[in-house]
């Protein structure tokens, strides 16, 4: 049996994967000369090593996840900065109208801070 722990690092290894993914085509697209050593310059990490995470065949640990999520230039810095700015309750309509996105890409950001582990939700 794997132990929940394993299986929500793996859902976080996942997504930020992803994400990694993501932006990394879209930079490309802007500048197809555009490398994966830059790249890796702009997160903080080794080029061999995101190569490796990239194409699955280093697993992402929770450091490697947090330093990762967190030196990123992607939605959910930018909702945490939006988020600090406002100095009140999170509002995802707010934040939303702020950074010109709508509320459900403040909401998939704030899900994925949640799931890295940068932030934790709590009640009132």
């Amino acid at each position: 049996m794997i132990a929940p722990r394993q299986l929500y690092r793996a859902s976080a290894a996942i997504r930020l994967r992803t994400i990694l993914e993501n932006e990394f085509l879209r930079r490309r697209v802007a500048n197809p000369r555009y490398s994966l050593r830059a790249f890796a310059r702009s997160v903080n990490v080794e080029h061999s090593t995101l190569s490796q995470l990239l194409r699955g065949k280093r697993a992402m640990t929770w450091k490697s996840i947090r330093l990762i999520a967190g030196t990123m230039r992607w939605t959910g810095t930018a909702v945490m900065q939006a988020y600090e700015q406002r100095g009140r309750r999170f509002d995802s309509w707010g934040i939303a109208g702020k950074l010109g996105i709508s509320a459900d890409e403040v909401n998939v950001a704030l899900a994925d801070l949640c799931l890295f582990g940068l932030i934790e939700l709590k009640g009132e």
